[in-house]
């Protein structure tokens, strides 16, 4: 076991020299193969509705059953759940759970009570080790906080102070059991921008992974964050609606992909105002007019060019800058032209301009 906790006994700070530092050392081990560090602090977050209890439900149970994640292996470990907000209303979400993978035997715990574990003096950190440590839970490796907001009552979630408390505690405990902590948190009200409140927590996490539900309603986690490992994954789930013994209907995980690299779709620039003008009227001279310049070392080969001089009178032609005098036109145009040359949509050499396709 882990010995007795008073709050002040600490271990002694560790010293490594410099040439103990080994860059051969094995990677970090995961409780989750590819998805969760060992030990540490992480996050599951997301706005209401959109899963993320039933997904960090699915996690604890496969983690302490042994059972694969979403094709990815556990370490089997023993695991608590403090439903700080659903309280004693989430046990039908996990005889759910638990009857759709079929576990029948393993450690997994819940507490329904929410522990202070933010800026309030004293918490309940020091209350809450002793005992789990009483339970004596074989190879603990995971603890659940489900919501942040609900074990930090009365903690400002915009103080860096308060926030930095919570991470402290949650520090503590990890350290503690050697153990994962993974504290299961609201986005604010743009879902895209991240976790609700302070940046500290964001720095201070070892993994996050981001439960929502699109437009389409495809529900999806993704890994935004995963220290010394694999980041940018992705996996898609469904919840499936089951009926309980006394005819109340709860729902369950439904894995439906497996992790893979999120597809990044790369953002193409439009042109826009002056710059749509121009080179809307380059596309239209160089497939009505354009030729190609003899061969050389700077123009593609094969490719069809025009002059720039014909190119600006051509945009002029079409309303770059109408009303304008001589300045006014002559600045329009080589502030369009050089957006569309910084931004590679253009290319020139000498009086020749091309498009880059």
């Amino acid at each position: 076991m882990h010995g007795n906790y008073d709050g002040h006994t600490r271990p002694p700070f560790q010293l490594i020299h410099l040439s103990q530092l080994d860059e051969n050392e094995p990677e970090p081990e995961t409780r989750v193969q590819r998805l969760m560090p060992r030990t540490g602090f992480a996050t599951i977050y997301g706005p209401p509705g959109c899963g993320k209890t039933f997904w960090a439900i699915h996690l604890g149970l496969t983690v302490a059953a042994g059972l694969p994640f979403f094709g990815c292996e556990t370490e089997r470990s023993g695991v608590v759940y403090i439903a700080a907000e659903a309280g004693n209303g989430i046990k039908k979400r996990i005889i759910a759970a638990r009857d759709r993978l079929g576990v029948t035997d393993a450690e997994f715990y819940l507490i329904t009570e929410a522990p202070n574990l933010g800026f309030a003096n004293p918490n309940d950190s020091n209350r809450l080790i002793l005992d789990i440590q009483a339970a004596r839970i074989p190879n603990l490796g995971m603890i659940f906080l489900d919501t942040v907001a609900r074990v930090t009552p009365g903690s400002d979630e915009n103080s860096v102070m308060h926030m930095g408390a919570f991470i402290a505690n949650a520090d503590r405990i990890a350290r503690h059991f050697d153990c994962i902590v993974v504290g299961v948190h609201h986005t604010g009200k743009d879902d895209g921008r991240g976790m609700r409140g302070s940046s500290a927590i964001n720095g201070a996490t070892d993994c996050e992974w981001w439960v929502r539900k699109d437009d389409g309603g495809m529900r999806s986690a993704k890994l935004t964050k995963m220290r010394d490992g694999e980041g940018d994954l992705s996996m898609t789930f469904d919840l499936d609606v089951v009926e309980m013994a006394d005819g109340t209907t709860t729902c369950v995980i439904a894995e439906l992909s497996q992790p893979e690299v999120r597809k990044t779709e790369r953002k193409v620039w439009q042109p826009t105002g002056a710059a749509k003008i121009a080179y809307e009227a380059l596309v239209e001279l160089v497939n009505e007019r354009g030729s190609v310049p003899p061969e050389n070392n700077h123009i593609p080969s094969r490719t069809r060019t025009t002059s720039i001089d014909s190119w600006r009178a051509h945009a002029i032609a079409r309303g770059l800058c109408s009303g304008g005098n001589d300045d006014a036109v002559r600045m329009s145009f080589k502030r369009a032209s050089e957006k569309l040359l910084n931004t590679n949509k253009i290319a020139t050499w000498n009086s020749h301009v091309w498009l880059v396709l």
